[in-house]
């Protein structure tokens, strides 16, 4: 049976919607994939199927205030990730970002991308929030290219939890200017201050 869901923010070739019970198998696969936790530089998971779902339960009931999950969708309806911000600082005005693309076969054909253009343009037209930024694992260059593509620029290096990561970041008036010049097409990387000037 499908679950209602309130939120379903449509891309070019992707859906987020909100989370919902039934992604539980899909993610509780997922995070038992040693390349896919390496990927997101966590451990694969060691609860059961059945401990995971006491959790996950939770997580759909009482949402925490500080981050928004969704599900990644097909525009057909196949569950083929996640992403969320969260360390939600409106008085900051900047969230973090994340993603993971669970389903290998839609690895590197533009549905990273599209989730990450589609929730950016949620984010910063419907929220007081006009910075995102994100960490990425700095050996992984295809998640680069993906986030570059959306408009992310490299900032600096950051060693955190025994990883080293790349943290790059988007601002909400570099985000204005690339959907004011581009209409319609991938948006081009717009002139933008040097990173090096922010910490």
């Amino acid at each position: 049976m499908n679950e209602p869901y309130l939120i379903a923010l449509k891309g070019e070739r992707v859906v987020l919607r909100d989370k919902k019970l039934s992604d539980a198998a899909d993610d509780y696969k997922w995070r038992l994939d040693e390349e896919l936790t390496r990927l997101d530089a966590a451990p694969p998971l060691k609860l059961s199927y059945r401990e995971y779902m006491l959790f996950y339960r939770e997580e759909i009931d009482y949402p925490s205030p500080g981050r928004r999950r969704f599900g990644i969708d097909t525009v057909d309806g196949k569950h083929i990730g996640n992403c969320m911000y969260y360390d939600i600082d409106l008085r900051g005005g900047q969230t973090e970002m994340g993603i993971m693309l669970g389903d290998r076969d839609y690895w590197s054909k533009g549905y990273g991308s599209d989730a990450v253009r589609t929730l950016l343009d949620y984010i910063f037209m419907h929220t007081p929030i006009s910075r995102v930024y994100l960490h990425t694992l700095d050996w992984n260059i295809r998640a680069h290219k993906s986030f570059q593509k959306a408009g992310f620029v490299p900032i600096k290096n950051v060693r955190r939890d025994s990883y080293n990561f790349l943290q790059m970041e988007i601002l909400k008036e570099w985000w204005q200017e690339q959907k004011n010049n581009v209409k319609g097409k991938q948006a081009s990387e717009p002139t933008r201050p040097s990173p090096k000037a922010r910490s």
